[in-house]
Formats: C-alpha cells, sequence, structure tokens
C-alpha cells in the first residue's frame, strides 16, 4: 500500500490521532507523495462528509418521526380511556402531550463538518514541504471550521515536531504575520511552535492579546519561555486592554491576570517596577476608559509605595490633561500624597484639572489650588489656573473659583492681578463683581452690582 493510500484510508475514518501518527511516519518521499494528492482530495473528503452528515439526519429524522408517532398512539389510548372530547383532546394534546423541541431539534453535533477539516490540516501541515506552502495550507478558507469545536493543537505538533527546529520556527513566524486579528485560531499553533523552539516572537499585537486570551496561572507563566518577552509587550498592544476589561481586582479571581500577576509580582517573579512603568506608559499612550480598566485596575492593585510615585511624579502629572476620568482621577490620587511637588508642576497639574470638563476634577483642582494658596509665597503662578477655573462650565465651580480668588487677592503682583482681571470676562457677571472689586476693578465691579 503506498503512503496515499494509507492516508487516504485514515482520513476516511475520522481519526484525527492515528492520522497524526501515520503522518509524523512518513519519510520524505511519502510526503511528497500525499502531499501532491492532498489538494485534489479536498472535494472528497467534504463530499464524504456530507454523505455521513445526510445519513445521520435521515436516521434523526425517522427517529424523531417513530418516536412522535409512538406518543401519538399513546395520547389517542389516552383519552380513549377518559372518554374526553375532541375539544379536550385539541387541549390537552397541546398542551401537554404534543413533543417537545428537544425532540424535533435534538443537541446539534459538529463532529463530520469539523472533522474532515481537522484532518485534512492535520495532513498538510505534516507532509507539505516548505514553510510558505504549510502556512497557506493552514490559512485555507475551506478549511477553517466555523465552530470551536476543533480546538485540540496536538495533532498538528505531532506532525510538525518532526521537522527541523528553523523550519518549524519559520512556520510560527509567517503564521503571525499572516493573522490580522487575534480570533485567528493559528495564532495558538503559532505560540506553542515558538515556545517549544525557543524563538523570540515578532512584534505582533494580535499574538499578544491571543497569548493574555487564555486563562492564566501562575504555574503555567512561570514556566512559559514566552513571559519575558511577552509580558512587557502586553502594555503596548492594542486591544489587550479591551480584551481584559473584565477582570475584576476585588475580589481577585483565580485564573485571571490580575491575580496571576498580583501572585508572580509578590513573589519576585515578575518585576513590580516593570509593571508599574508599564501600566503608566499604557496611560500616555491614550485610549478608551474601557481599554485602560484593566490597567488601572492592575495600577492600584500593585499599591505604588511613596518613592515609587515620586520617582514618577511627572508622568502622573502628564496624565491630568487629558487621561480618561478614571485614568486622571487615579494619577490625582497619587499626587496628592506627595507633599514637595515642585511648584511648577504644582501649576501644571492644577491647570491639567481646571480645564477638564468634569466636575468632581475641576472641584478635586480648586480645593488644591486653595491649599497650594496657602503655602505658596508668590500667587501669580496660580493665576492662569484660576482662569480656567472662572470658565468652567459649572456654576459651582464657577464660584468656588471666584471665593478662592477673592480670599487670597492681597497676595497676588500687580502683574499677577491683571492676569485675574483678564479673565473675568469668563465669569457670570453676578459672580465677576465680588472678585473685580477685590482685585481693583471698579468699572466691572460696579456693573457686577
Amino acid at each position: 500500500m503506498s503512503a496515499w493510500e494509507s492516508v487516504r484510508a485514515v482520513l476516511a475514518t475520522d481519526g484525527v490521532t492515528r492520522l497524526a501518527a501515520c503522518v509524523a511516519a512518513l519519510d520524505d518521499a511519502g510526503r511528497r507523495e500525499v502531499a501532491a494528492a492532498l489538494p485534489g482530495h479536498i472535494s472528497a473528503a467534504r463530499a464524504q462528509a456530507e454523505a455521513r452528515l445526510q445519513a445521520r439526519e435521515r436516521t434523526r429524522r425517522d427517529s424523531v418521526e417513530r418516536r412522535s408517532q409512538e406518543r401519538w398512539a399513546l395520547f389517542q389510548r389516552e383519552a380513549d380511556r377518559r372518554g374526553w372530547t375532541q375539544e379536550r383532546r385539541d387541549h390537552e394534546w397541546e398542551a401537554h402531550w404534543r413533543p417537545g423541541r428537544r425532540l424535533w431539534h435534538e443537541e446539534e453535533e459538529w463532529g463530520d463538518e469539523v472533522a474532515w477539516m481537522e484532518l485534512m490540516r492535520v495532513a498538510g501541515a505534516g507532509t507539505l514541504g516548505g514553510p510558505a506552502a504549510v502556512v497557506a495550507w493552514l490559512n485555507r478558507r475551506d478549511l477553517e471550521p466555523w465552530t470551536e469545536q476543533a480546538d485540540d493543537l496536538e495533532p498538528l505538533l505531532q506532525v510538525l515536531s518532526v521537522r527541523p527546529a528553523a523550519w518549524q520556527a519559520d512556520v510560527a513566524a509567517r503564521l503571525v504575520r499572516r493573522a490580522r486579528n487575534a480570533r485567528n485560531r493559528n495564532l495558538r499553533l503559532a505560540l506553542e511552535l515558538l515556545r517549544a523552539n525557543g524563538v523570540t516572537p515578532p512584534e505582533h499585537d494580535p499574538l499578544v492579546v491571543a497569548w493574555a486570551s487564555g486563562a492564566p496561572t501562575a504555574r503555567a507563566l512561570r514556566d512559559d519561555p514566552l513571559l519575558p518577552v511577552l509580558l512587557p509587550r502586553l502594555f503596548e498592544a492594542e486591544g489587550v486592554g479591551r480584551a481584559l476589561r473584565h477582570e475584576k481586582a476585588a475580589p481577585l479571581t483565580a485564573g485571571t491576570w490580575l491575580a496571576t500577576l498580583r501572585v508572580l509580582e509578590s513573589e519576585g517573579t515578575v518585576s513590580r517596577e516593570m509593571l508599574l512603568d508599564g501600566c503608566l506608559r499604557r496611560f500616555l499612550r491614550g485610549g478608551t476608559a474601557i481599554d485602560l480598566r484593566f490597567f488601572a485596575r492592575l495600577h492600584d492593585l500593585i499599591e505604588p509605595a511613596y518613592d515609587e510615585v515620586a520617582a514618577r511624579a511627572r508622568d502622573y502629572v502628564r496624565l491630568l490633561p487629558s487621561a480618561p476620568g478614571p485614568v486622571a482621577e487615579l494619577a490625582l490620587r497619587h499626587l496628592r500624597r506627595l507633599g514637595d511637588l515642585p511648584e511648577g508642576d504644582v501649576a501644571e497639574a492644577l491647570g491639567a484639572l481646571l480645564s477638564r470638563p468634569e466636575r468632581k476634577l475641576a472641584t478635586a483642582g480648586l480645593r488644591w489650588l486653595d491649599e497650594a494658596a496657602d503655602e505658596l509665597d508668590d500667587l501669580d503662578a496660580l493665576a492662569p489656573a484660576l482662569g480656567l477655573a472662572f470658565a468652567c462650565g459649572s456654576w459651582d465651580v464657577q464660584c468656588r473659583a471666584a471665593r478662592t480668588a477673592v480670599r487670597h487677592s492681597d497676595r497676588f503682583s500687580p502683574m499677577g492681578a491683571e492676569a485675574v482681571r483678564e479673565a473675568l470676562p469668563l465669569l457670570p457677571a453676578s459672580v465677576a463683581g465680588s472678585v473685580a472689586a477685590a482685585f481693583g476693578d471698579q468699572a466691572l465691579a460696579t456693573a457686577g452690582g
């Protein structure tokens, strides 16, 4: 029996484990023979699967019909015994006896529809000669199951493992480059090939998302050779935050990245500096609140110490102007822990907060401005921040800003007072009068009064 006849016989049995063993045992000549015949066998394999499906459907329909007839006969005997009228018979049949949906629409089985595709994928992966040909075969649309049923990678890995390591690494890299999104099922195969051959993964966002989409455990990640390379990329690849957005830090749940990274950080396997810097780097890259939710929870879970926050104070300040509200609140909360920020950083932070549309952040900025004004000798640096507060869309914020300006009016230099007066038209007239009087703008004070 030729190599192709042996493989074709196994293909007809739907035995993927037997097929993998058969293909892995082929010599070079046998692989070439099978590879030449495989493309022409796709139509026959599909037809055989459809024939098996139709036969199974006929058997199912016959079974359903037989059981339905048996039920109907039993119902008629019961109705006769009880002497039901035709009206009562119709009611009882519809209400209690008519076969339910489960009888007519039994649970669907995907064996034949998926099995032939997976068998052909394994046969091609184990026999086609070049990495490019194998990758093209594994990406064929007519061999792509539409269910998640065929997820066992062992047969594919078995037939690929007999090839040289460099050949396997080439296949892995090509599979990665062909993937357009993390849903590509070949990325899981690529990850396993990269692990097995100790190859550095190529730069590819969907690969990182696919790596992050599993249910991690501390034990598995400790042994994962991809961890040192892919973990830093977790904070850079687009799509990771959205994929992990549902993870919660309270309570921590086993099998989540938050819980696993917390364990690895606490034992020193993963550097907390890398995690903190990664979170801040991800925040500074921007994104929606949903995209950044996982990283914000991870950041708080790490609980950065005072010294760690102080060393990264400039990054926290840079987040205040445009980061999503939850991230800006996180940055503000940690900055307020620091009691020795340079005056320039304080002024920049206040300006950023008071230019935000969120009332909560603007109010927090005014509270900070009021405290800062009590501590600074020269308030001129705060004049631009006051002007931004005057322009806020919240009446409460504007009134509070006006009261703050009046309370500290005598501590501005002539130049600082002029900067405040220039911003007075941004206030409602009923509020601007008291500020104008305190800063020597009599005309506006009289108009406001």
